[in-house]
């Protein structure tokens, strides 16, 4: 039986996979069955994983508050998708690298030091894969974009205080760019902006300063 990692060890269901089996393995993804044992029913169920690597996503700002998007073409969906740039990362490379290398590759662009927003799973129910949001601000052409076989990548500069308008309008439906992008909205509000008191007015009131911020930022 393997071994419980230091991740799982407290988890509600535990690895009970001698039986555990590769089902697929490519250059992007590994499929495998791996069964799990609840620790509240004794009862084991088989679950299907993609181990696939973590990602990075770039949230680019230019100076005068302009963010660099890139629209795509995404087979998954069948057509073209408006989102941050970002990519994969190489097996032990820091998001903050490996960020400002997919923001040159895709856009061209290139600005200060990457800042970490945050971590997120990007399915936990099926991927393993975390997902990296960093924050590049003064971005600025600086290079010819060196794109992969078979991508087409046409550059956005948007005006950031649109993205709130693309994403509720559909326009930004990509879910990892739109977790990217709210967790750098959320970066930019005052911290008495996130508490919510509890009376219905005083959140209406949070909620309020909150649109009006985005509005203006």
């Amino acid at each position: 039986m393997e071994q419980c990692s230091s991740t799982n060890r407290d988890a509600s269901w535990v690895r009970d996979g001698d039986d555990d089996r590769t089902l697929e393995e490519n250059w992007l993804f590994r499929l495998r069955r791996e069964r799990y044992r609840s620790r509240a029913s004794g009862q084991s169920h088989d679950f299907y994983v993609v181990h696939l690597a973590d990602a990075v996503n770039v949230v680019a700002l230019t100076q005068d508050r302009r963010l660099i998007l890139v629209e795509q073409f995404r087979a998954g969906s069948g057509r073209d998708s408006l989102e941050t740039p970002g990519g994969l990362l190489e097996p032990g490379e820091d998001p903050r690298d490996a960020g400002a290398r997919e923001l040159r590759e895709e856009t061209g662009y290139t600005g200060d030091p990457a800042v970490v927003l945050g971590t997120s799973w990007a399915n936990s129910s099926i991927l393993s894969s975390r997902i990296t949001t960093i924050l590049i601000t003064n971005a600025v052409p600086n290079t010819e974009a060196m794109l992969d076989v078979g991508e087409e990548v046409r550059v956005k500069r948007v005006p950031a205080s649109k993205v709130p308008a693309l994403i509720r309008s559909g326009q930004i439906d990509h879910a990892l760019a739109v977790q990217g992008l709210l967790l750098w909205m959320v970066s930019e509000l005052p911290d008495h902006a996130l508490s919510l008191a509890p009376s219905r007015g005083k959140y209406q009131i949070r909620i309020a300063s909150f649109m009006v911020f985005t509005a203006v930022c």
